[in-house]
């Protein structure tokens, strides 16, 4: 069967990169999770799982942040002195750290910035210290912010009495770098197509090292986003950062049911055609290693209205059976004990001998044990059997249908065959192989003859290897009869099969199979390699005629986790 494992890919749509390959970025852009969904699935619950990094990882805020001057520039100019700067980085973050870099040339008196943070507000200045050095990394004590100022000031200039405007000093700026843990400042999660539906949101940074579980919700999300009537499609989670943010672990969880509506040829249903005692199969391409939750098909079946009162089962190649051919002749007699109603076929188990027989299947009455030398009327049958392939050939039941259906009284009658043209066998079997059940028909005595108008024998039991005194064997043959009153034949029997396990069903009074996963739980998965062997449809029939099978549906469940990062 083709693969129904839904395929789940992690893209990265923005234009940052992160700072080590053990994380993966989330902005404004979007961290994709891509979902590709194989036709017969359906979801039943989803988890995703993300994990911040520790603070130790830190993201430069200067390349999304939104930088204005005292000379309202929007970039760092080296050449170009300034008296302050702001950065705005749009979502409330803690800082951890910040570097002013000056220019090598020309030389400049000592400096140093003094800080002031804001978070939409007015500004105001950080705890415990509101100025920074320059041409170092200094470190800041995760003060949460959106936005930051820069006053430039001389080093020995102490901070003015409250009240007393400040005394700023024109400094040239070479670089300027900002940094911030890279656990993202907020969390959106869309999914469906395009841009998709919100149906998360987080509005405060995540903390370090937290691993935040999307599972409810996502299920949720998903299902509305999943496509219809078990259609193939994609579906995608958006997951999105009003600031450039870091992921160390992106794992996803799904649990699934596959559902097979189709058997292995693709037809949604499938008529079968029973010879009489006949067995037919319908395959279903299942995996090898899952368990079946829910088998579930609906049967329907319109078979001959005949009785059949001998269902011998013969091998495939009988050790023993008359040779009809060069003159040589064969009779079969049943009893019926009562009036067993009309014949309207008969199966003999036939084995060509040669590539072409032909001859004849007559009915006979009884004459004094011994077939009547003129068959009934109307009974003759034509026996023509043609092979292509190479012998040896097998043994096979070959059914002979009657011109017309043939009144039997109760008494003894016979089947005859005779050939004109080549030569067949016609298998004998031990009595215990098809023992009637007390009724109408049964076996009777088996005669054979060695030329066309020679006389009828018995066989000689006491041939090499035959036990003294065993039971006579009879030819084997299976009459059809139409009841003499209307009876209803037997219903088919349903098996299910795979590997090596098989398990028996009936259908409900509507003609339902339906079955759960207790039910279904003597059918383990065969595993292996190689090949899997399909679930198979068993239907046996005592009588002939088509069953149909449709409204297949088998339910497979699977469990998969999909660690998208890290790789």
């Amino acid at each position: 069967m083709s693969d129904t494992r839904v395929g789940a890919t992690l893209t990265y749509t923005g234009t940052a990169t992160p700072p080590t390959p053990a994380q993966v970025p989330v902005d404004p852009a979007g961290l994709v999770v891509a979902l590709d969904v194989p036709a017969g699935v359906v979801l039943l619950r989803a988890s995703l799982a993300l994990r911040a990094p520790g603070d130790d990882v830190t993201v430069n805020l200067i390349p999304t942040a939104t930088l204005a001057t005292s000379t309202g520039q929007n970039t760092v100019d080296p050449s170009q002195s300034i008296t302050w700067l702001s950065l705005d980085w749009g979502a409330r973050r803690p800082l951890s750290s910040m570097e002013l870099t000056l220019p090598a040339s020309p030389t400049q008196t000592a400096k140093k910035g003094r800080l002031s943070i804001a978070e939409g507000g007015a500004w105001y200045p950080p705890t415990p210290s509101d100025t920074v050095g320059v041409n170092a990394v200094e470190p800041l004590p995760g003060i949460f912010a959106s936005r930051l100022l820069v006053e430039f000031v001389e080093a020995n200039n102490s901070h003015p009495p409250l009240g007393t405007p400040k005394t700023l000093s024109a400094t040239k700026l070479a670089n300027i770098a900002l940094r911030a843990p890279a656990r993202p400042p907020d969390l959106t999660a869309s999914a469906g197509t395009g841009s998709g539906a919100l149906f998360f949101h987080q509005a405060l940074p995540m903390n370090a090292r937290q691993e935040l579980v999307m599972e409810d919700v996502l299920t949720q999300a998903l299902q509305r986003a999943w496509p219809a009537d078990l259609e193939a499609g994609r579906v995608t989670v958006s997951l999105r950062a009003s600031g450039l943010g870091m992921f160390d672990r992106v794992r996803l969880a799904l649990d699934t049911l596959d559902y097979i509506q189709r058997f292995s040829d693709g037809a949604e249903q499938r008529t079968l055609t029973l010879d009489t005692d006949g067995t037919a199969i319908a395959s279903v391409s299942v995996p090898r290693d899952r368990a079946l939750s829910e088998v579930r098909f609906h049967v329907r079946h319109a078979l001959r209205e005949e009785h059949l009162p001998l269902v011998p089962r013969p091998p495939a190649r009988p050790s023993r059976s008359h040779r009809c051919g060069s003159g040589r002749s064969a009779a079969q007699a049943f009893s019926a004990s009562r009036a067993p109603g009309a014949l309207t076929a008969v199966d003999l188990h036939l084995r060509p001998g040669t590539r072409r027989v032909t001859g004849t299947v007559a009915l006979h009455a009884d004459v004094h044990d011994r077939p009547d030398e003129a068959p009934l009327p109307g009974s003759a049958v034509p026996l023509l059997l043609e092979e292509s392939g190479p012998p040896p050939w097998l043994a096979r039941w070959v059914s002979f249908t009657l011109p017309k259906s043939l009144a039997l009284n109760k008494g003894r009658w016979w089947v005859v065959v005779t050939t004109d043209e080549g030569e067949v066998l016609w298998s004998l079997i031990e009595p215990a192989s098809g023992t009637p059940k007390p009724g109408a028909v049964a076996p009777d005595t088996t005669l054979h003859r060695t030329e066309p108008t020679g006389p009828w024998l018995p066989r000689d039991s006491e041939l090499p290897g035959e036990a003294p005194g065993a039971a006579p064997l009879w030819a084997c043959a299976r009459p059809r009869l139409r009841p003499v009153a209307p009876v209803p034949p037997p219903p088919p029997r349903l098996q299910l099969r795979w590997g090596e396990k098989v398990l028996d069903v009936t259908p409900d009074g509507d003609g339902v199979v339906h079955l759960d996963a207790q039910a279904l739980a003597v059918l383990t998965p065969p595993g292996g390699t190689g090949e899997p062997p399909p679930l198979e449809l068993i239907v046996q029939s005592r009588v002939a005629g088509e069953v149909t099978l449709s409204g297949l549906q088998v339910v497979i469940p699977r469990q998969e986790t999909y660690a998208l990062f890290p790789r």
